[in-house]
């Protein structure tokens, strides 16, 4: 099954008092760039989760995030006092006053407003990860990025509908054309017939010579090469979106192929019905080079 390069995973977990949240989204790309943002005190974390990145996924850009935070228990979270005190201190003398009538007042409402709950001065930069963190992590990262592979799968069995659609149009386009080039060499030598019959009336011209001119330019019209090439390739086309592996960048070798033959057969045409077929072959080529460039 074809896989495309556009997906999203996430995961989050929690031990030891740590919580997190690891994300892992990928757009197309022509190799493999990841893009990873840890928090600051968790940079020993990188080289795993870049070598398992690099274990699931072949090609496309990569942005990876892993959000990590401490319990307020674990931060060392503390009352400040003195704030505390001083506020609800206010609130009686504004109630007593009469000038202002307070509602009671809730501990919950004192403890919101800043200044009164403070930190003993640890942050997430003093983040110590233990070994049972680091491998809760890591399998985390792993479910992230198996929910990553499935969508990413999801897309592909898209693209893979409508690559062969693609396909089936091209070899429709190539039948056509076999059909026009069956009688091209018959018309390019009766146009060339009627030419050589009109010059032929002046005696100073060699008959034999005209003759095998005809015959090369009619060989040369010849497109029997070119549309064998354009099945081959939309054989080997078919082949590979029915592959398990990452096929894209073969792909895209392939499109470029198809539309070289295309581009000849244009070249070589000597009707309006062959160059429309030309042009419809580089039309769906353009198409097919367009979906297969989301493929990994």
């Amino acid at each position: 099954m074809l896989s495309s390069m556009t997906g999203f995973g996430a995961a989050s977990g929690e031990r030891d008092g740590l919580t997190w949240h690891f994300e892992v989204k990928s757009v197309n790309g022509r190799g493999l760039d990841i893009r990873l943002h840890l928090p600051t005190g968790t940079e020993p974390l990188e080289a795993s989760i870049r070598s398992q990145i690099k274990a699931a996924v072949t090609r496309g850009n990569l942005q990876v995030s892993l959000n990590l935070r401490e319990s307020r228990e674990q931060l060392g979270m503390k009352i400040n006092s003195v704030a505390l005190n001083q506020l609800a201190r206010k609130a009686r003398l504004m109630d007593r006053s009469n000038k202002v009538r307070m509602s009671s007042t809730r501990a919950a409402d004192l403890l919101a407003i800043k200044g009164v709950i403070a930190s003993d001065g640890r942050t997430s930069s003093d983040i110590s990860l233990s070994d049972a963190c680091i491998e809760a992590i890591a399998e985390s990262v792993d479910l992230a990025l198996s929910q990553l592979i499935q969508s990413r799968k999801t897309e592909g069995a898209a693209l893979h509908t409508v690559l062969e659609r693609i396909i089936s149009d091209l070899e429709g386009v190539v039948a056509d054309a076999k059909s026009t080039a069956d009688v091209q060499p018959d018309q390019i030598k009766a146009r060339l017939s009627e030419r050589v019959n009109a010059l032929m009336k002046d005696k100073d011209l060699d008959g034999e010579r005209l003759e095998q001119e005809v015959a090369i330019l009619v060989s040369k019209a010849d497109v029997t090469e070119e549309l064998d090439r354009l099945d081959a390739h939309l054989e080997e086309a078919r082949k590979l979106i029915d592959s398990d592996k990452a096929v894209g960048r073969k792909l895209d070798f392939l499109s470029q192929e198809l539309l070289r033959e295309a581009n000849t057969l244009g070249s070589k045409s000597a009707s309006l019905e062959m160059t429309r077929h030309s042009l419809s072959l580089k039309g769906l080529i353009d198409q097919f080079k367009e979906q297969a460039a989301n493929v990994e």
